[in-house]
């Protein structure tokens, strides 16, 4: 925003203002001037000034060092005529850069006209002004100065500007200030000073010292505004940056900030603290069967807890969802660590009170410390996410030490998050091929494809454990995008060839859904590949099907109607029940393996499957049955009318050459299994 724009109001001034950049070119004009001159705006702006007026130029532009000043001119109007002129003229420091304010009057009595400018500059400009002598005493003040100080001018005159001083700047800062003022004429900073009312207020100074002929310095012009508002603004958006918008507890950035702030200290002194990672235990189970809302009011009841209870070096910090971060600092009190963790948990016997009911919840804590677990900050955090998430797996409502034996787990899961974009990059991705057989007519009629990561100095890395790293930094959505086109290219190649021509079952992560791109890149796929859309299948996890996700149906409900055939994955073990079965815009069932390793010896696994395979029978879906390993679980499943199965029994996942091998063999074999069988019957 220009000086014009905000610092004086035009229509209540009769004076012609040029704003000029310190190259002399016009950058911004009053109508007044253009009344003056009969010029038009666009033909000025981006002029220099001594196009029209070349005395000016050499006067100020040629003469830095002077702030202020007052002289005579000729302007030459647009028509050729010449105006004499009365000129005033300030240079104006803002933050970002410094203009040169000329205002202009036509000349008729000099010392009438320059008193004129002056006084409607005082009376009208935003900016505070004060005008001493050369020892600080006050000669005048203008209006915005009364506004902004809350003194009048009878207030001020013949003191200095120290009875505004606040106390918040010490003797130190004043030296520097002064030696600044002396040595390079000028000084501008953000500085704290004091209303009459008492109240402290910051502002935005601009204080210059005028010489006068022989050099020796005259006058000292202040220039002030009150930047309450702006610095208002700017702590809350530096609060807002660094805090968590639900509970005002520090967020992850803050924590970091601070962390590594100890850290740095402990190359000069010996530091010592340790990290709590906290998770509140079954949160997620009041969240969604009763609503964000609730959960949200649980998550404040909980951090005020906290807080209340933490000693005021010690760090909180919210890091997303139910998890929060606490930093115990001190030798002594890492000697402590197992009876503030007891105390910690104690928090949580007693229950919530919240607007919507009072609320019971345990807590889960890992810890790791600092220098003897390890001296990095993200190592600090993932061994106590680790020693964290062994507590939830045994039950949780406890807490844990980090192992340091784990820690060379943890640092090739480290190097894999950092390696993962580049291993897409390289190729390093390969898709495999598992079948789907149907056990009553011996027939391979799917194929699941699988993703394996091929490192070049590691192997094959399992996927359990570069999937949920790529879960975690998003670089899931492209893998299963190359997933996506990798297996659609292959099935095409097998239909030209007659190799395989059933269905191919392709994995889908949670984080495709995301920003609704996944019903895209399934249509284009399927174009560029000529492929019918039922040849292909997307398997998805009951998490999909959970409340909160009640957004997705539509985009299965858009894939389903293009032909596209959409699996539930793991079924039983997550979020759809039975009796959601019904709703669900599904084609197919994947029991888990969890309820097969066992289904020959435990009647509760056979009750779950024979319950699984009437209903979807009931709501005419397809079953099939994974992790199949032995011929007893084979024999048990196709008793029970599960048919169709997966599992290590008929094939391991294969590259696409072994399984063309395997499928081969396994169709031999077959037509064999028929011709003895039509011959036994003969």
């Amino acid at each position: 925003m220009t000086f014009l724009d905000k610092g004086l109001a035009q229509d209540e001034i009769d004076t012609g203002i040029l704003v000029l950049n310190l190259n002399g070119e016009l950058v911004e004009v009053n109508e007044q001037f253009l009344a003056m001159t009969g010029f038009r705006k666009e033909n000025v702006l981006g002029q220099n000034i001594d196009e029209i007026d070349s005395y000016s130029k050499k006067k100020i532009l040629l003469e830095k060092s002077a702030i202020y000043g007052h002289y005579h001119s000729i302007l030459t109007r647009k028509d050729g005529s010449n105006l004499p002129i009365e000129i005033c003229y300030f240079r104006q420091q803002t933050q970002n850069s410094e203009q040169i304010l000329l205002f202009i009057q036509e000349s008729n009595n000099a010392e009438q006209t320059k008193t004129s400018i002056i006084e409607q500059i005082f009376d009208h400009t935003n900016e505070a002004i004060i005008v001493t002598d050369n020892q600080g005493l006050i000669q005048t003040v203008n209006k915005s100065f009364s506004n902004i100080t809350g003194y009048s001018e009878e207030d001020v005159i013949g003191k200095t500007p120290a009875i505004l001083n606040s106390g918040k700047q010490d003797k130190y800062f004043y030296k520097k200030f002064w030696q600044q003022i002396i040595d390079q004429g000028s000084w501008q900073g953000e500085i704290w000073n004091k209303r009459k009312n008492g109240e402290v207020y910051p502002e935005w100074l601009n204080i210059s010292s005028i010489r006068n002929k022989e050099g020796h310095i005259s006058n000292y012009i202040c220039q002030f505004t009150d930047i309450t508002n702006r610095k208002k603004t700017e702590e809350e958006l530096h609060f807002h940056a660094y805090h968590d918008s639900l509970t005002s507890l520090p967020n992850r950035h803050l924590l970091f900030e601070k962390l590594n702030r100890l850290c740095v200290l402990h190359q000069d002194q010996p530091t010592y603290f340790a990290v709590l990672f906290c998770d509140l235990d079954r949160f997620k189970m009041i969240n969604d069967s009763l609503g964000h809302e609730v959960g949200d009011e649980l998550l404040k009841s909980v951090a005020s807890r906290f807080e209340a209870k933490l000693r005021d070096n010690d760090i909180i910090a919210r890091t997303g969802g139910d998890e929060f971060i606490v930093v115990i600092e001190g030798e002594k009190a890492l000697k402590n660590l197992d009876k503030i963790c007891l105390q910690i948990l104690s928090l949580f016997e007693v229950p919530f009170q919240t607007k919507y009911g009072e609320f019971k919840t345990t807590i889960s804590i890992g810890v790791s410390q600092f220098p003897s677990d390890s001296e990095d900050v993200r190592e600090l955090i993932s061994f106590a996410d680790v020693a964290m998430y062994k507590i939830k797996k045994s039950g949780g409502n406890h807490y844990s030490f980090f192992d340091v034996k784990e820690k060379a787990l943890i640092q090739q899961r480290l190097e894999l998050e950092s390696e993962i974009s580049q291993a897409i990059e390289k190729d390093q991705f390969e898709v495999w091929y598992q079948p789907q057989v149907n056990t009553k007519t011996y027939e391979v009629y799917g194929v699941e494809c699988l993703i394996r990561w091929n490192h070049p100095e590691q192997g094959l890395i399992p996927p359990d454990l570069f999937i949920p790293i790529a879960e975690a930094n998003g670089s899931i959505k492209e893998l299963g995008y190359f997933v996506l086109k990798t297996a659609c290219q292959q099935l095409r190649q097998w239909r030209i060839n007659n190799v395989f021509t059933g269905v191919m079952a392709i994995n889908v992560s949670l984080r495709q859904f995301e920003r609704n791109d996944l019903l895209a890149q399934v249509k284009k796929t399927l174009t560029d590949e000529m492929l019918p859309a039922e040849s292909i299948e997307l398997e998805v996890t009951e998490s999909l099907f959970s409340e909160d996700n009640n957004y997705h149906t539509p985009i299965l409900c858009a894939l389903r109607e293009l032909g596209v055939k959409v699996a539930i994955d793991d079924f039983g073990t997550g979020y759809s029940s039975l009796q959601r079965l019904k709703n669900l815009p599904i084609d197919n069932v994947k029991i888990d393996k969890c309820f097969v390793d066992n289904i020959e010896h435990c009647p509760e696994d056979v009750a779950i499957v024979m319950a699984t395979i009437l209903l979807s029978k009931t709501f005419k879906v397809d079953v099939i049955a994974e992790g199949i390993e032995t011929q007893e679980q084979d024999d048990k499943l196709s008793d029970l009318g599960c048919f169709n199965q997966q599992g290590y029994l008929y094939s391991r996942p294969l590259k696409a050459h072994d399984f063309e091998v395997w499928l081969a063999d396994f169709s031999l074999k077959n037509k064999e299994r028929k011709t003895l069988k039509a011959m036994n019957h003969s």
